[in-house]
């Protein structure tokens, strides 16, 4: 996934979150918010369709219901990580991570990014 290229339903900030969190437990904990979207209004009407199946207004009301946020300055490794976007351009308005030490591995358009863990940055521990 580090040099793979975005892809929408295939390669994206979705993707690497339920890849995370199913190689640290073993289970997929997102498996039916996966679609057969291949363009960013495809994504949009899955997650839109999604929310309302699980009664929730946003992406974080989503995650808060299956995983236990950590308020916390440093998130331990493995961590998933969100940040908002702080346009709300994109799909979600928030962009999915990883914590891998003082910094969090983002999905990019060539692949992973890491930048530094943000004070606005929403933390769940896996």
């Amino acid at each position: 996934m580090r040099h793979k290229p975005f892809s929408w339903g295939g390669n994206d900030c979705l993707a690497l979150a339920r890849g995370a969190i199913k190689a640290q437990t073993g289970v997929d904990l997102f498996r039916d918010w996966v679609g057969s979207y291949k363009t960013e209004w495809g994504c949009l009407l899955n997650y839109k369709r999604q929310l309302k199946r699980i009664g929730c207004t946003d992406i974080i009301e989503a995650v808060d219901q299956r995983l236990q946020r950590a308020d916390v300055w440093l998130p331990s490794r493995g961590a998933l990580v969100g940040r908002s976007d702080g346009l709300g351009s994109s799909v979600m308005s928030i962009a999915f991570g990883v914590a891998i030490s003082d910094k969090v591995a983002f999905l990019a358009y060539d692949g992973l990014v890491f930048e530094p863990v943000k004070h606005s940055d929403i933390f769940w521990g896996i």
